[in-house]
């Protein structure tokens, strides 16, 4: 049966669609009416938002998890994709093993792949704080998030644009990657602490840049 929406419980859809795409979790009740105000819609009650929701839990288009928070069904379920969480990668000295074994998986919307092939997308967890002061999507890579690397990715410049996920000894190390000479690479930190220096690596060193970070995600 055909699902009828109206006006404004249309605006309500998009709205948790745009939030989720950015974040990658849907709001709280202020935050989606903050998101509402966006769409044309400024309802200034929690109760009259709460309205809104039922009625499109009710035709389907959301339903509420175990959590008792609201997941998408039908039709949006298709703007997501699960992708694996591997191992974890040390924002600091590479002290934590690459491990390839999976840990889970991530569910994220397929706006994030940017048009890309989803076997190519994968999440680690970050541990420690020497990549604090870096921005990916105007978000900070703190210890306990989530980022997402792209393994796809080959054309890199090197010029120190790019963070990227390297294993160095089977040793897991996220750091921006910079071309110092034809001959050597340079994996910096961004730091709000000095006792993170920079790791230097020749063309012989036992080495693997596993793919760019596209984006992170708050835990």
């Amino acid at each position: 049966m055909k699902k009828i929406i109206n006006i404004k419980e249309e605006k309500v859809l998009r709205a948790l669609r745009g939030f989720f795409s950015r974040n990658n979790k849907m709001p709280s009740i202020r935050e989606l009416g903050k998101e509402l105000v966006k769409f044309g819609l400024d309802l200034k009650s929690t109760k009259s938002i709460q309205i809104y929701l039922k009625k499109l839990e009710e035709k389907g288009f959301i339903k509420k998890n175990a959590e008792r928070k609201y997941d998408f069904i039908g039709v949006c379920e298709s703007l997501l994709v699960n992708i694996p969480i591997y191992g974890g990668a040390n924002a600091g000295a590479p002290t934590l093993i690459g491990e390839q074994y999976l840990q889970g998986t991530l569910k994220i919307s397929k706006s994030f792949l940017k048009g890309g092939k989803e076997d190519d997308y994968f999440a680690v967890e970050v541990s420690g704080n020497s990549m604090n002061k870096s921005l990916i999507n105007r978000k900070k890579v703190e210890s306990g998030d989530f980022v997402i690397i792209d393994s796809g990715y080959k054309e890199y410049k090197g010029d120190g644009s790019e963070k990227v996920l390297a294993i160095i000894d089977g040793l897991a190390t996220i750091k921006t990657f910079k071309n110092i000479d034809g001959e050597m690479i340079g994996l910096f930190p961004e730091s709000t602490e000095k006792k993170h220096k920079p790791i230097f690596i020749s063309q012989e060193d036992e080495f693997i840049v596993n793919g760019r970070v596209v984006d992170v995600f708050k835990t």
